[in-house]
């Protein structure tokens, strides 16, 4: 959601909204109805219509069709909570999300994941903290995890975890923008306090090499 809100623009073909409505009333099963509800939570995170969202989820979330994808909607709905700058509302869904029986790792990474976010925007910064160690622990390759860890180790003055964090964010997301912009402000705010880069590159050379032989 954070990257969604400072760097993707989305272009939406005219009609999409009105097509996966159609084919959510016409789907007739578990898998048919969770394909079109994503078609049109894209459509409505997109056009920053989070509450027609909302309201979509609750009503599909009691049809026993849905069931197995309990998890699922719990997390599309932590979503379309945190499009409305609503954070403890989105953390009561992603909480509720972790809650299910039913998920898959990746849901469980990406829940995890979250809930870190969140508790930032909820400057809680050590619950943020707690929540992105258990995510790296999950899922060590997750850049979104280890940029949500920095930002929660600057606000609470541990400067050189927080770089180091940083800093494996750019190095796992392979420069991306958010987690480099992250990285280049803290350095730029403490340069006397952060680690310095040249003694980091050998390392950083090393874990580029090893990551760009991995798929995820």
């Amino acid at each position: 959601m954070d990257a969604q809100r400072e760097s993707v623009t989305y272009c939406i073909p005219a009609g999409l909204h009105d097509w996966s409505v159609k084919a959510l009333r016409r789907a007739m099963t578990g898998e048919e109805k969770i394909r079109a509800l994503e078609t049109l939570l894209k459509v409505c995170s997109a056009e920053g219509c989070f509450w027609e969202g909302i309201n979509v989820i609750d009503q599909v979330i009691s049809d026993p069709d849905m069931a197995e994808h309990r998890s699922r909607l719990l997390f599309l709905a932590g979503e379309m909570s945190a499009g409305l700058y609503e954070y403890d509302k989105a953390t009561g869904y992603y909480a509720r999300s972790l809650a299910c029986l039913i998920r898959t790792k990746d849901q469980h990474i990406a829940t995890v994941t979250k809930l870190g976010f969140c508790n930032l925007y909820r400057q809680d910064f050590n619950q943020a903290e707690e929540w992105s160690r258990w995510a790296i622990k999950l899922g060590p390759h997750s850049w979104e995890a280890w940029k949500n860890l920095g930002v929660s180790l600057e606000h609470q003055n541990q400067i050189e975890g927080a770089f180091l964090a940083y800093f494996k964010a750019v190095i796992l997301s392979r420069g991306q923008a958010v987690p480099v912009m992250h990285l280049t402000r803290l350095s730029q705010r403490y340069p006397r306090a952060v680690p310095d880069v040249r003694a980091l590159r050998p390392k950083l050379y090393k874990q580029y090499e090893f990551l760009s032989r991995k798929t995820y």
